[in-house]
């Protein structure tokens, strides 16, 4: 077993050993001693070589040539004693090259989401009148109508004593032109009594009877007539009274002739 002293002084042979100096001077004695006995049976080897027994001052100058030494120890002594060069100047740029071709045409995106109303806008000037058109063609006449009368009768109706005047025969008409006849049959219960009669339009009196002196018990026949214009349908009427004794009338008849 090696003792530590012994360890020391090979650790430092072999630093020794690294460098460049040692290290050529050792290959180039293995080159010189190997010789032909090297070739013939190997028997020396590079281990056989004791670290620091060939110094640089061992080989004389020139016993070494480079082509001697391997490719791989002559790029080893070029790093190790030249360095790395400087660094040259930055080549021109070059010329732009050509422009690629077009790519093709990327898909549609989809439709974007409608936007919202506007608001109403004014509403515009009205337009200028139209011109009239011509006037229609006249139509034919029509068939002219029948003139029938329109009439009314009444039977026996009690005319009270000192009452309102009491109708005793009435007859609806519509608006229009007419001849108005109008009857009727007077009694009373009483002598020298008063009994009047009116025909009306409406409201309004259009003829007028008044009786006095009447016998008692008596029955006399009172006539009426005019001529009127209703602007809206109407109604024509016979109103009578008896001032002292009850009475009554009968055999009433009203008749409204249209004249157009």
């Amino acid at each position: 077993m090696r003792s530590r002293t012994t360890k020391r002084p090979r650790n430092r042979e072999l630093r020794r050993w690294s460098n460049p100096s040692t290290f050529l001077a050792g290959v180039a004695l293995f080159i010189a001693l190997g010789g032909s006995a090297v070739a013939a049976n190997s028997l020396i080897h590079t281990g056989d070589i004791a670290p620091g027994a060939v110094t640089s001052t061992a080989i004389r100058n020139g016993g070494v040539r480079p082509e001697d030494l391997s490719t791989k120890t002559r790029a080893l002594l070029q790093a190790t004693e030249g360095g790395a060069g400087e660094k040259g100047d930055t080549g021109s740029t070059g010329a732009p090259g050509t422009n690629g071709a077009n790519g093709p045409n990327g898909a549609n995106g989809p439709n974007g989401a409608n936007g919202p109303n506007g608001a109403n806008g004014i509403d515009g000037i009205d337009g200028t009148d139209g011109i009239d058109g011509t006037n229609g063609t006249n139509g034919t006449d029509g068939i002219d109508g029948t003139i029938a009368p329109l009439s009314a009768t009444a039977g026996l109706t009690a005319l009270p004593t000192a009452s309102p005047p009491t109708t005793v025969v009435a007859l609806a008409v519509p608006a229009g032109n007419y001849v108005v006849l109008a009857k009727t049959q007077l009694s009373h219960t009483g002598a020298g009594d008063t009994v009047d009669c009116v025909l009306k339009a409406g409201a309004t009196n259009i003829d007028r009877v008044s009786m006095k002196t009447l016998p008692a018990l008596a029955a006399i026949p009172v006539s009426l007539q005019a001529v009127t214009v209703t602007t809206s349908p109407s109604q024509l009427s016979v109103e009578c009274d008896v001032l002292t004794a009850n009475g009554s009338a009968d055999f009433s008849s009203l008749i409204a002739i249209p004249t157009g």
